[in-house]
């Protein structure tokens, strides 16, 4: 009888519904609240850093040697105190996470070891959300997890939550994806990287800072907790002034403050 069900639902709904599998990911807890995460390649498990603010998927250039891929061209980032960052890139890697396995066309080669303290336990990449980029995610850093859904199960996550404004990015060539959360304020929008990668504080521009009504002293925290509203919830957080090319920036301790479900296809952000 549950094999004739699930043929009649297939008749009946075709290739409507997704039944591929809903899939929870694990993190793990690295140096300052950072989180890393398992990443198979050609079966051999490497150690990832997970950030939601990475702007692009990274591998070391000891993997591309590894798997025979060549190395090319120029890719340019910066960190959001405006350093910039020089790296080149490789085509066509599967990484497998959990039970998915993420074909990239491309992705960029650099060595994240090359700017983190060198008795650090190593990383040997950067998971970004470009990695997501056709797929729903629900991110619960409290609990140390995200789920790759399926349509059903987005439906589901979407009920509970509530739409906030929010902005998708791909960067000076296109190769990008990171995601800002627009943050009113004295009638103006302003624009926070959504930064799982921020272990620090939640971060003000000095200009944003003055519209707070904070201290800009990028040497010091403000020490008044400040409330800021993320959709319908109200964030009370000490956020700290620093010199950066964004008006904001959240951070681990912010977002882990709830549940979002980052709808990567329609460019959507929930929030509950």
């Amino acid at each position: 009888m549950k094999s004739i069900k699930i043929i009649l639902i297939v008749l009946l709904f075709g290739n409507k519904i997704d039944v591929s599998a809903q899939d929870t990911i694990r993190l793990k807890p690295y140096i300052e609240n950072m989180k890393t995460i398992d990443v198979f390649i050609k079966g051999k498990k490497y150690n990832f850093l997970f950030d939601t603010g990475g702007a692009q998927t990274i591998i070391s250039p000891e993997i591309a040697q590894i798997t025979n891929k060549k190395i090319y061209g120029s890719v340019t980032g910066f960190r959001m105190d405006g350093e910039i960052i020089k790296a080149q890139k490789c085509d066509s890697i599967s990484l497998k996470i959990g039970s998915a396995t993420l074909f990239h066309s491309t992705v960029s080669v650099w060595d994240i070891m090359s700017i983190l303290p060198k008795d650090w336990p190593k990383i040997d990449g950067v998971i970004s959300l470009k990695s997501f980029e056709n797929k729903i995610l629900t991110l619960d850093l409290s609990k140390n997890i995200f789920i790759i859904e399926n349509t059903i199960s987005a439906k589901k996550q979407m009920k509970g939550k509530h739409l906030i404004k929010s902005r998708f990015a791909n960067g000076l060539d296109g190769s990008e994806l990171n995601i800002f959360i627009g943050i009113p304020k004295n009638n103006s929008i302003y624009w926070f990287l959504f930064d799982s990668g921020n272990s620090g504080p939640f971060l003000l521009s000095n200009e944003s800072s003055i519209t707070w009504g904070l201290q800009t002293d990028i040497n010091e925290a403000n020490t008044i907790e400040t409330e800021f509203n993320i959709g319908k919830n109200k964030l009370k957080i000490k956020p700290f002034s620093r010199k950066i090319i964004y008006d904001g920036v959240l951070n681990v301790e912010s977002i882990s403050e709830y549940t979002f479900t980052i709808d990567l296809i329609n460019k959507e952000v929930w929030i509950n």
